[in-house]
């Protein structure tokens, strides 16, 4: 099963990167032309998204992949820019999935164009999967016949979906064989420990929760998809009812407005919203596409998600560590593949149009005031999409892959008309 969107990057200020070179541009002949087109302007210039995704990106990568070793870590993302020295990276491994989603997206964008700057991402996925993605777990009964197996059911998830997406951008298949098995042997048998079937938080803490069961229906949702594809039906329905399962822990925890658990975050709003739209179109039952859309809703609309910047929502400060501020991406990531379905209009024809809208929001505010481009390359994005971090704070992986991953995402919808 190959992936149908295409993603891609663009900027409106280029410097030039050490492993991923980008052409200069002029940010001051970017910015004279008034906005023309779209619902409402929340940048007082044009953007070519092109560009901005290709700065963001490239910037992205250049500064928190170590292509080569960086205080004792080479082949992972690390929590800070360069991997500053005295900054921890031992306990950074269900991120590294969220930074590997956002460096899939500008693969995947770039590899017919660009086969040669392609040629050195598809090295650094080989480096990343060569390191088990920085696996901290010393515990060999958690790591597994694979390596990438942690006693936190929710980081082996989305180290699942990662390896996952690297398959269906490259087609190389140990990663569909990897994650196959991550999810046969290491996943889906701890459901059987939780007292309601769901998936635990982790071996050692048997407790179910969103963090978990969200990313367990996406994937037991796509390995339906590939045994279909392959035309095992009867693995397929097996897969489909490891989805309802996980997904029923969803369905345990979603308040009336849309929202996920006492605390909700965008990540498990974002993770509801893609396992709905993928059950949905395995099944065609339109009751967990309508889950999806109440969460996406939730996200969008609800006081404890969002805050009000210029009257209007925009996602909350979540935290401001490498840990929390990284939730956006997944939203993002998980909200652009439901802009994308054009098949959702049957069911509901304006959540794609409100999602596109509270999408375009954010990007645009963090190209034209979440980073200082003048000085971009001393200058790094914030936790709240309208503010840059501190000046001489340094780097936050998160807070970076968050803006990464949104203006990747305004690439793939920036064409779309409602």
């Amino acid at each position: 099963m190959k992936n149908k969107f295409a993603f891609s990057f663009t900027s409106a200020v280029a410097f030039t990167l050490v492993a991923v070179p980008v052409s200069c541009t002029d940010y001051a002949e970017l910015t004279d032309t008034p906005v023309v087109e779209g619902d409402k302007a929340y940048a007082t210039y044009d953007i070519d998204w092109t560009e901005a995704a290709d700065s963001c990106s490239n910037a992205f990568i250049e500064r928190f992949f170590c292509s080569e070793p960086r205080n004792g870590f080479e082949g992972v993302f690390s929590y800070r820019e360069y991997n500053a020295t005295g900054s921890a990276n031992g306990n950074n491994y269900w991120q590294q999935a969220h930074c590997m989603a956002a460096m899939v997206e500008y693969y995947n964008r770039i590899k017919d164009s660009d086969p040669e700057l392609a040629s050195t991402i598809e090295g650094y996925f080989q480096m990343w999967y060569d390191k088990h993605g920085n696996n901290y777990e010393g515990n060999a009964d958690y790591r597994g016949t694979t390596g990438f197996g942690n006693d936190f059911t929710d980081d082996t998830c989305w180290i699942t979906i990662a390896l996952l997406q690297m398959y269906e951008a490259t087609g190389v298949q140990k990663y569909f064989d990897t994650a196959k098995t991550l999810w046969d042997e290491d996943i889906w048998p701890r459901h059987e420990l939780n007292q309601y079937g769901w998936l635990p938080w982790k071996y050692t803490d048997l407790g179910a929760n969103e963090c978990t069961n969200g990313p367990g229906a996406i994937i037991a949702a796509m390995m339906a998809g590939y045994a279909r594809e392959a035309g095992n039906e009867e693995a397929a329905a097996e897969y489909i009812d490891q989805a309802y399962t996980c997904f029923d822990q969803n369905l345990d925890v979603m308040n009336t407005d849309g929202t996920l658990g006492s605390v909700p975050l965008s990540y498990t709003q974002g993770t509801c919203m893609e396992a709905g739209r993928l059950i949905w179109h395995l099944t065609g039952d339109e009751a967990y596409l309508l889950k999806a859309i109440l969460a996406a809703r939730g996200q969008m609309e609800s006081s404890r998600m969002n805050e009000a910047y210029n009257g209007e929502m925009v996602s909350r400060d979540e935290g401001t560590d490498e840990n929390n501020s990284i939730f956006h991406a997944v939203m993002f990531h998980w909200s652009t593949r439901m802009i994308l379905d054009t098949d959702i209009d049957a069911v509901d024809s304006s959540i794609r149009h409100e999602l596109y809208t509270y999408l375009r929001r954010h990007a645009e505010y963090y190209w034209s005031a979440g980073i200082d481009k003048k000085d971009f390359e001393n200058s790094y994005f914030g936790v709240k999409c309208y503010e840059p971090r501190e000046y001489g704070s340094g780097g936050s992986q998160g807070a970076f892959a968050s803006a990464a991953q949104c203006i990747e995402s305004m690439w793939m919808i920036k064409d779309l008309k409602f």
